[in-house]
């Protein structure tokens, strides 16, 4: 046996006097004795008990049986003098403790009433609550009185509580009380008084020695439980008011109270500790519902998946699913899945209270204040499921403070959950009960202001971000902006951090206005978003936003507004790789724009016609498409449209031979893009410089370039504009002859090239490593890349592919 160090040996010096001390003695080896790194957990499996137990054992509150001691000290490596120090003083605590037994025995006797049991049974192993377990366990083991596990409607509260209760019930000698408060069920909440003479008769007090007085009959269970070890488990409490008159005085005891509130009140009590319970992950849902459907495992993954995330997580509703699945066996769960998904809370529901989806929503919505009552049904109308104060104030038509107290006044009801220090969400089951009770109880045009005001704080809040990150970019009119709260946005920073946590709500708004009845606000949030899904988001994203946006123009009749979307979805396609898509919708925008007599919207499609010939190496039709719309622009003298076409047609020159015309052209682009402020522009003016210079043999003054470019592009996470940057500096160190700054910039590029999904960009990277690893002599990596650029560039049907498999079979 190792024997620690001096310096590393617990100390002798204190004398075991009660269990505490014991366990004190024995954490100090555990931590720095000879064993030292041994985990709890392993030591509990070697000594074949529960990590719970082993807790207890180490806090003093149980004392060890002498041959599990005997194995504990053993493992934990003690000298033998220390050994037989620590068992000595564990027989003579246990001799005390015999010495006082037949009192307590001889009072128990007395009442001649048994040791109350009185959890409900334990229904079982839980999945996905490992984590919550070993929490109450650290909770009960470092001697603290009190765990308040809260959470929302159906998420397991009950389940874990008791589950819990059962695995601990043998360390609380004198037994375990249980009460359910029915703090949220459809009738009058259980009186705290009620509850008291429960677990006074349950602790042995005949009816006629309970006090009639509430008070007294809460100092008379504080007295019962004052030399007892007992376990009280308080469930579905409504308020810290009904919980503090059943709280034991003595430390001896552990309460736990379940809650759909978190109970501030009780948790400033000492000792006490918070358990949050989330909804299960998909991945724990899916064993759920595995575990309780054993017959039905036949089902393909994909049919587990469905039914989880259709649940949001609540193992209330899985298990509902799990039992109408259990009741159904003609019925495929692909076809369960196909019901649920179609139909409403109604599926949700097997013929009793405590098994219906909706009833148990209900007794949580019955407890809010009738104006949070309201915010709560009016968040079900949200065509998003997140919303911070200012979306929510505009929903609600209230100011932001009221709205910030409502949302916390929700969540702390676990009627929404925080996904952030600002923003909340609300699960997909309770949006739809909330949407549900929207429309059974406020009238249409009530929900329908609603929307508008949400979505005219889209508009508004979009315009200030747009207008911080592109100041001459975004084409907005000022009687789309209302005077509606909205962040304060100040720096670029401000503005990218709004714009990206609201980027999933803007999405769904856009696509909720173009198909329930809002038309305009879809063209609206499309012209406000225009400039950004060019630069910075994928562009799948902006093919649906403008594709919503052709709908909703077709619907009210708008050609100008239908030629602009069909221009903005040309450019989209172009990005994704979609060359023949692309150039049959630009040329129909080109089309509609001349009949609607709008040339600013056709100069931009012939912009995007001539982006296009270049992808495909068609450079003199660039040119000419760039050449074709330049007047419209000096005409109107739109300054950022003819920096943005002079950029374009130094690249296209560049790549002609024109350099001197395309420096001109370049250098012209920066100047005007400057002198605008637009950043992103900047960049892209800065990268086709770059390109001329790399062109004409000048790396160094090209990545000079290149950095200035990239510099400008990242303050406003213009992503798009970063990606050809990228590549472009892969080519010049290429060129120069640094092979590893070649691979670098090429996998960067790669990696931003998949982050927007384009695809031709893509493909170049691919390429360019491929060359890349070819000249590092690395020819299998080489070939890998090149075929995969190959597949990209035959599917987008560009000119590259055949050098790029000449490259491959040679």
């Amino acid at each position: 046996m190792l024997v620690p160090d001096a310096a590393d040996r617990p100390s002798a010096s204190a004398p075991v006097v009660t269990a505490v001390d014991l366990g004190r003695e024995l954490k100090s080896w555990l931590r720095r004795g000879a064993n030292r790194r041994i985990k709890v957990a392993a030591l509990a499996k070697r000594l074949e008990v529960s990590q719970s137990t082993l807790y207890a054992y180490l806090a003093g509150t149980t004392l060890p049986p002498s041959h599990v001691l005997d194995d504990l000290l053993c493992a934990l490596g003690l000298p033998a003098p220390e050994h037989r120090r620590l068992v000595t003083a564990r027989d003579a605590l246990q001799r005390r403790r015999a010495a006082a037994e037949p009192a307590a025995s001889t009072a128990r006797t007395s009442r001649e009433h048994p040791v109350p049991r009185e959890l409900p049974a334990d229904p079982g192993p839980l999945t996905g609550r490992s984590a919550e377990i070993v929490t109450l366990d650290r909770v009960l083991a470092d001697g603290a009185g009190l765990s308040v596990i809260s959470g929302p409607a159906g998420v397991g509260k009950t389940a874990l509580a008791v589950h819990w209760g059962h695995r601990v019930a043998e360390q609380f000698e004198d037994g375990c009380l249980y009460a359910d408060l029915l703090g949220y069920a459809p009738y009058d909440p259980r009186d705290p008084a009620d509850v008291l003479a429960g677990f006074l008769r349950g602790l042995g007090l005949a009816d006629a020695d309970i006090p009639a007085d509430a008070d007294e009959r809460a100092a008379r269970f504080r007295t019962a439980l004052a030399q007892r070890r007992v376990l009280v488990v308080i469930d579905n409490a409504r308020d810290a008011g009904q919980v503090r008159p059943l709280l034991p005085g003595s430390r001896g005891c552990f309460v736990v109270v379940t809650s759909r509130s978190d109970l501030p009140a009780l948790q400033l009590r000492p000792g006490a500790h918070p358990v949050s319970l989330a909804p299960l992950v998909r991945r724990d849902g899916v064993d759920l519902l595995r575990l309780h459907l054993i017959g039905r495992q036949e089902a393909a993954q994909e049919a587990f998946v469905a039914l989880a995330e259709r649940c949001a997580g609540l193992p209330l509703a899985l298990r509902i699913v799990a039992a109408l699945a259990s009741t159904r066996r003609q019925q495929s769960l692909a076809e369960l899945v196909a019901e649920l998904t179609d139909g409403s809370l109604d599926q949700f529901d097997v013929g009793e209270p405590d098994g219906s989806v909706r009833a148990v929503f209900s007794w949580s919505e019955r407890c809010l204040e009738p104006r949070t009552g309201e915010a709560f049904r009016l968040l079900g109308v949200h065509p998003a499921r997140d919303v911070d104060e200012f979306s929510a104030a505009a929903l609600l038509g209230v100011d932001v403070v009221e709205a910030a107290r409502a949302l916390d006044e929700l969540a702390n009801a676990y009627l929404l959950a925080r996904s952030s220090e600002t923003r909340f969400r609300m699960h997909d089951l309770l949006r739809e009960y909330a949407n549900e009770q929207a429309e059974a109880t406020l009238a249409d045009s009530a929900r329908r202001a609603a929307v508008t005001r949400l979505l005219d704080y889209y508009v508004t809040a979009g315009a200030k971000a747009m207008e911080v990150l592109h100041p001459p970019g975004a084409k907005i009119e000022p009687e789309w902006l209302t005077d509606v709260a909205v962040p304060p946005m100040r720096t670029t920073a401000d503005a990218k951090s709004w714009m990206d946590a609201e980027w999933q709500n803007l999405l769904a708004a856009v696509a909720f206005s173009a198909r329930r009845g809002w038309p305009e606000h879809t063209l609206r949030i499309a012209a406000v978003l225009r400039r950004r899904l060019v630069d910075s988001h994928g562009h799948g994203d902006a093919l649906a936003i403008h594709g919503h946006a052709l709908e909703a123009s077709r619907l009210i009749g708008d050609r100008r507004a239908e030629g602009t979307a069909l221009h903005h979805m040309g450019m989209a396609h172009t990005r994704l790789g979609r060359l023949r898509e692309a150039q049959e919708v630009l040329r129909h925008a080109i089309v509609v724009c001349r009949e609607a007599d709008d040339r600013y919207n056709e100069a931009g499609a012939l912009n995007h016609l001539g982006i296009l010939y270049e992808r495909l190496g068609r450079y003199a039709d660039a040119v000419e498409c760039y050449s074709a719309a330049l007047p419209f622009a000096l005409e109107q003298g739109f300054r950022h449209g003819e920096a943005a076409l002079r950029t374009n047609l130094g690249f296209a020159r560049g790549r002609l031979g024109e350099y001197e015309q395309a420096m001109r052209d370049c250098l012209a682009a920066v100047a005007i893009h400057e002198e605008l402020g637009d950043p992103g522009s900047i960049a892209a003016a800065l990268g086709n410089l770059g390109e001329v210079y790399r062109l004409t043999g000048r790396y160094a003054e090209a990545l000079d370039h290149y950095d200035r470019a990239l510099t400008k592009a990242r303050e406003v996470d213009a992503v798009g504009v970063e990606t050809e940057v990228l590549r472009y500096i892969g080519e010049t160190h290429f060129a120069a002859g640094n092979g590893a700054g070649a691979l670098a910039a090429y996998e960067a590029a790669l990696t931003a090239a998949r982050l927007t999904g384009d695809r031709y960009e893509e493909a170049h990277a691919l390429d360019g490593l491929g060359r890349a690893r070819h000249a590092e002599g690395k020819e299998a990596l080489a070939d890998e890349a090149w075929r995969e650029a190959l597949a990209l560039f035959r599917e987008l049907g560009l000119p590259d592919a055949r050098r790029v498999g000449a490259l491959i079979t040679s």
